[in-house]
């Protein structure tokens, strides 16, 4: 997938009781949020690292209206 498909991320994809990815080009960040614990993490490109985040992080709100599902590979990978 590229940045073009980034139309947003469906709210029904955070009530199917998996993990959910996502990834943001527009400000190089990727976010999984975990299903089990309701934790949201990102990491930003290129950086090789993970930090836990609130869900009422900006970029996080962001990614969810403009950015895209991912698989949990491609979020590993970021």
């Amino acid at each position: 997938m590229s940045g073009d498909d980034e139309r947003g991320v469906p709210s029904d994809a955070f009530r199917k009781g998996e993990d959910v990815y996502l990834i943001y080009n527009f400000e190089d960040v990727a976010f999984h949020w975990e299903n089990a614990s309701g934790r949201v993490f990102r990491r930003f490109k290129g950086t090789g690292r993970e930090s836990e985040t609130v869900h009422s992080n900006r970029l996080f709100t962001d990614a969810q209206i403009g950015g895209r599902l991912a698989t949990r590979e491609e979020y590993e990978r970021y």
